[in-house]
C-alpha cells in the first residue's frame, strides 16, 4: 500500500483488535451473568453483532491490502506472461464491479434502516449497513492502487510469476539434503 494510505490500514488494525476485545469481553460477562447470576446485560447481544460485523469488514478490508485473502494460483502460475497480467486485469475488474454492487446494497439498506433503532440498544440499524459502504469503498481504493500499480510495471507475485515461497522451498530442500 502507498504511503499515504498505511495509516488508515494501521487505524483499520486498530479497530479490528478493539473491536475483538471489546466484544470477546462483552460476550464472555454476559455468559458468566448468565449462567452463574442468571441476569446478563440485555444490549451485549445487539452491541456484539455490530462490532463483528464491523470487525468482519474492516478485516477483509486488511487482508486486500496486504494481499491475504486465499487464492489459488495453480492455473495463473502456469499461464504465459501476457496471459496472466489479463487475467489480474479481468479478477480486478470484476471485484471492482463487485465492490460497486456491495456499495449500492449497502447504501440503499444504510438509508432505509438509518431511522430504524435497535430494540434494546437504540443504536441505528443503518451503521450495521454502513460496513459495507466502507468496507466496499476502501477495496476499490485498494483494487485501484493495484491497477495503477500494475499499469507501472509492478505486478504482485502472483501475477508477475515470482514464487513467494522460493526461498522457503529452498530452505526445505537444504534441510532434507
Amino acid at each position: 500500500m502507498p504511503k499515504p494510505l498505511e495509516w488508515l490500514f494501521k487505524l483499520f488494525e486498530v479497530l479490528v483488535v478493539l473491536g475483538m476485545s471489546v466484544m470477546g469481553l462483552m460476550v464472555f460477562w454476559n455468559v458468566v451473568l448468565r449462567y452463574g447470576f442468571n441476569s446478563g446485560i440485555p444490549f451485549s447481544v445487539e452491541v456484539s453483532r455490530l462490532i463483528f460485523v464491523w470487525i468482519v469488514f474492516l478485516g477483509s478490508i486488511i487482508a486486500l491490502a496486504q494481499g491475504m485473502h486465499m487464492s489459488v494460483d495453480s492455473l495463473v502460475a502456469r499461464l504465459p506472461r501476457p496471459l496472466r497480467i489479463l487475467c489480474f486485469l479481468v479478477s480486478h475488474g470484476l471485484m471492482l464491479w463487485c465492490c460497486w454492487l456491495i456499495w449500492q446494497g449497502s447504501w440503499v439498506q444504510t438509508l432505509l434502516n438509518w431511522k430504524n433503532k435497535a430494540p434494546i440498544s437504540g443504536i441505528s440499524v443503518g451503521t450495521m449497513y454502513a460496513a459495507g459502504l466502507v468496507a466496499s469503498g476502501c477495496m476499490a481504493l485498494v483494487l485501484l492502487v493495484n491497477l495503477w500499480r500494475s499499469l507501472r510495471g509492478d505486478l504482485p507475485p502472483t501475477w508477475s510469476g515470482k514464487d513467494r515461497f522460493a526461498d522457503e522451498t529452498t530452505d526445505i530442500q537444504e534441510n532434507r539434503s
